[in-house]
């Protein structure tokens, strides 16, 4: 957590001299959002469940793969190809 901290004091930091630097206004201010951003992922990551065999990546690998009749493709009739 104390790298949370420490992301949240450099937002604070950026912010501030976004008010005293008012030509690099912007740069600050990007800064600022970098590292809110920086924080928020350290803080998401450390909740996030481990993987489970619920997870995208598994249901993937356990796809079926026989030939799915919804997917065919099929020639386009001669009226429909003339664009």
């Amino acid at each position: 957590m104390n790298e949370v901290t420490r992301l949240c004091e450099l937002e604070a930091e950026c912010r501030l001299r976004a008010l005293s630097e008012p030509g690099k206004k912007w740069y600050w201010l990007a800064q600022a959002a970098k590292y809110q951003v920086q924080a928020s992922q350290k803080i998401a990551f450390r909740f996030e469940k481990p993987a489970t065999a619920r997870t995208a990546e598994v249901k993937l690998k356990l796809w079926s793969h026989h030939r799915d009749e919804r997917r065919s493709m099929e020639a386009l009739p001669l009226e429909r190809r003339t664009g």
